[in-house]
């Protein structure tokens, strides 16, 4: 009986827990719609910074190629991982692994990814729209395209 209670508070947890990662993954899933827009291109990081907010940063991108040349929106309660205009480019991400000037990206919006070819790594890495308030104000901050 002195055992129940403790089952049925970590049962009762164990189901909040589910309930909020789904209801926190439909909201996910609902802002990135936007970001299936038919975007792609391709540059050279020409300039990186990173915030003191778990390494999150912008990488300044010389465009090579893109399917548009202009891109900058707004939505509410957050902005798009990217800008363009002309041959400038900004991607806003988490920067986990060590990136440098002079890597290649691809930024594929429909499909949420953006590739890496550098001298230290070769892999991919997710984009997806910023909602966190310290990102957006490193970013307005931080952003070439005041």
């Amino acid at each position: 009986m002195k055992y129940l209670r403790f089952v049925i508070l970590f049962l009762g947890f164990i189901g909040v827990m589910i309930y909020l990662t789904a209801t926190g993954s439909e909201e996910y899933e609902e802002k990135n719609k936007v970001l299936k827009n038919g975007i792609i291109f391709e540059g050279v990081v020409t300039d990186i910074k990173i915030s003191n907010n778990h390494g999150f940063g912008i990488l300044t991108v010389n465009v090579l190629s893109s399917t548009v040349k202009n891109f900058s929106k707004k939505i509410d309660r957050g902005i798009f991982p990217y800008q363009i205009k002309g041959n400038q480019a900004e991607i806003y991400l988490p920067i986990f692994i060590q990136r440098q000037i002079g890597d290649s990206v691809k930024l594929v919006s429909d499909k949420q990814i953006i590739y890496y070819k550098g001298k230290k790594s070769k892999d991919e890495g997710e984009v997806y729209i910023i909602t966190e308030s310290i990102d957006i104000d490193f970013v307005e901050k931080h952003t070439m395209f005041k």
